[in-house]
């Protein structure tokens, strides 16, 4: 039985991109379903970034250390220029204040923890993708609270330190499990079970899809005329995030540039969930439910893409 259960787990992680929708249509379909998982909502989170760093291989980094500069600017650039950047834009065109601050906290948030995990099925170097994932979580634990307080000042409802403490906690707590885990199963067992560990990921960010769907029923229900605009701005923020990545970071290895790109377009926003509150939180749920939209059905349309452009 553990061995069937193992073969499933290894399937759903393979065949992720094309199961995690699932969640999302879940949502739309049942928000009564959306209502009693939205407590979860937090512990999901923290749980998906635990499995992710757990399924973080000591030996990745070592082996990608040549790239190490690449990596660093690639971090850098997502979590300092791309705020400025999108803010700057969104500013320029209008975009009321409230989703001005929440797609600025968007753009400085590290990429989502399924991004190794994505790069991989696509194609593209997936402990580079890894890299960044970690590094930025890292590091936006202290640059998140800068750039929102630099860009976007009172709106944010909460004090930059407390938020940085408790994004420090979070991350810090959740990596000394998830690599406390992966050592203390051993060598061995920790690389046999990446594949199961992909596979409960996958299963982990549908969840959180049918979850996070409850704030776009609620928006549905109370501000419906928000939620074009929502929309509109989530699909193209998280699409343009990767055309323009693409196109700057070409010159580089075509797999690293490409996993760079990728995760340019899919931010983990949800980070922010334990800690928001006030008109911030309400936007930010609206956002997150809107979001998914993107995170989980462009990589249907981006794979062929990736591989095509950025796979030799």
């Amino acid at each position: 039985m553990t061995r069937d259960l193992n073969k499933m787990l290894i399937f759903i992680g393979l065949h992720g991109t094309l199961i995690m929708p699932i969640g999302v249509v879940v949502g739309l379909l049942f928000p009564s379903l959306t209502q009693l998982t939205r407590p979860m909502a937090e512990s999901i989170v923290i749980f998906m970034l635990i499995v992710s760093i757990y399924r973080l291989n000591p030996n990745s980094i070592k082996e990608k250390l040549h790239d190490f500069k690449i990596i660093g600017v690639g971090i850098l650039w997502l979590l300092l220029l791309m705020p400025v950047i999108t803010f700057m834009i969104g500013y320029l065109i209008g975009i009321p204040s409230g989703l001005l601050a929440v797609i600025t906290a968007w753009s400085a948030c590290p990429p989502l923890v399924s991004m190794p995990g994505l790069a991989i099925l696509i194609g593209l170097d997936g402990a580079v993708a890894l890299l960044v994932m970690i590094g930025g979580t890292l590091l936006f634990t202290v640059s998140l609270p800068i750039i929102l307080s630099a860009l976007v000042g009172q709106n944010i409802g909460f004090n930059p330190l407390s938020m940085e403490l408790e994004l420090f906690s979070i991350v810090s707590i959740s990596f000394l499990i998830g690599q406390g885990l992966r050592w203390s199963v051993g060598i061995t067992r920790a690389h046999a079970s990446e594949g199961a560990a992909d596979g409960i990921l996958v299963i982990s960010m549908a969840l959180f899809a049918v979850t996070i769907m409850g704030g776009l029923h609620e928006a549905w229900a109370n501000e419906p005329e928000r939620l074009p605009l929502f929309v509109s701005v989530a699909v193209i923020i998280s699409a343009s995030a990767q055309v323009f990545n693409a196109i700057i970071f070409q010159r580089l290895n075509r797999r690293t540039g490409g996993a760079i790109a990728l995760a340019s377009g899919s931010r983990n926003l949800a980070l922010l969930i334990p800690i928001a509150s006030g008109t911030f939180a309400e936007d930010l749920w609206i956002f997150i439910a809107v979001i998914q939209i993107p995170i989980y059905f462009l990589p249907i349309i981006s794979k062929p893409l990736y591989q095509k452009f950025y796979i030799k």
